[in-house]
């Protein structure tokens, strides 16, 4: 069933459009209902969920979406501006954050209703951005962009150190505490609210996309040829829990190798309950609090879309976004079929 489906990905241009959409591209549009409900079609690459009922989803074109019923219908709020945004933050039902392309950073205090841009003082592209509170948080991005405010991104400060490397995840653990993931392997750590960053050992030297932390000693990190590392001791050392590790020429990665081996971009462990999503429709799904992980069989409604990021909250409830406006809900641990639009 994987080579059929992956044949079917590649027919339909897959593998010349996948890294286009992720960064520029807009895969689709946001069409009305009569009833003023939005089909969502924009790809999207970020999503946030402060309540198992309440959520939003961002993506191309400036894209936001909002959900006040566990994903049942969708409303479009206003952004305020074209670029596409990358990902989504909110630390409860009012204040939340979004930062995109071009060092775009959004800020709303009244649950998205208004959007209102904050100065980021930088032109690079912003891949990830996390809060602990109101007023502390940290986005990272392109050409090494590391920044941090401590009064909820009325100000911003450079936290750069100065290399030429791509950060895709950042996690704020606490007040203090935080990590990167980015290319090359690199991990980086702060015990001083990111003031200041240490480099950890990782293990590997493949790009990693996606970081998540449940606790100060409890981390998990997902790359290239699906790698998804964990780290028992705050990021100090990480162990490989699947995925190809081994550098390999172009030439040598082939159609069965990228089907094996999918790339990871997002991953979430609460409870006993994990799981990660990437490209050619891939879920990874752990039954023990992240130690063992399995992949599951793709569903042929998925039509094997890239899965951008993911959210999960308390009693194995979650919700999966990626290209072409998918929004697949987690039910009981469950992950649903798509709705037909």
């Amino acid at each position: 069933m994987w080579k059929d489906l992956f044949k079917r990905a590649i027919e339909g241009g897959w593998l010349r459009v996948v890294l286009a959409a992720l960064v520029l591209g807009r895969c689709g549009s946001a069409l009305a209902s009569a009833a003023g409900e939005v089909v969502v079609q924009d790809s999207l690459y970020g999503t946030s969920f402060p309540s198992p009922t309440l959520g939003w989803i961002v993506g191309a074109f400036g894209s936001i979406y909002r959900t006040a019923d566990a994903g049942g219908s969708w409303q479009a709020q206003e952004s305020g501006t074209l670029q596409p945004l990358f990902d989504v933050d909110f630390i409860d039902e009012q204040r939340g954050w979004i930062v995109g392309r071009l060092g775009t950073i959004l800020h709303s205090n009244d649950g998205g209703a208004t959007w209102r841009k904050q100065d980021s003082g930088v032109d690079k592209h912003l891949f990830a951005v996390d809060f602990f509170d109101a007023n502390r948080g940290v986005a990272v991005g392109d050409w090494g962009v590391i920044l941090t405010t401590a009064d909820g991104g009325a100000t911003w400060q450079g936290r750069d150190l100065g290399e030429d490397v791509i950060f895709n995840g950042v996690a704020m653990v606490d007040s203090s505490v935080a990590l990167i993931a980015g290319e090359l392997g690199t991990i980086l750590r702060s015990d001083d609210g990111g003031a200041t960053w240490v480099k950890q050992t990782s293990g590997v030297d493949k790009t990693l996309f996606g970081l998540y932390c449940a606790d100060r000693s409890r981390c998990w990190a997902v790359g290239i040829d699906a790698l998804l590392l964990h780290s028992a001791d705050g990021g100090a050392t990480w162990q490989v829990l699947n995925g190809a590790t081994e550098q390999r020429a172009l030439e040598q990665v082939g159609f069965g190798q990228a089907l094996d081996n999918p790339s990871l971009y997002s991953v979430r462990v609460v409870g006993d309950f994990g799981v990660a999503v990437g490209e050619i429709g891939a879920v990874f799904v752990s039954e023990d609090g992240g130690a063992a992980w399995q992949r599951l069989e793709a569903s042929k409604n998925w039509a094997l879309p890239w899965f951008r990021d993911l959210a999960l909250w308390p009693g194995r409830g979650g919700a999966i976004v990626g290209a072409h406006g998918h929004r697949i809900m987690i039910v009981d641990g469950t992950i649903a079929q798509p709705a037909e639009e």
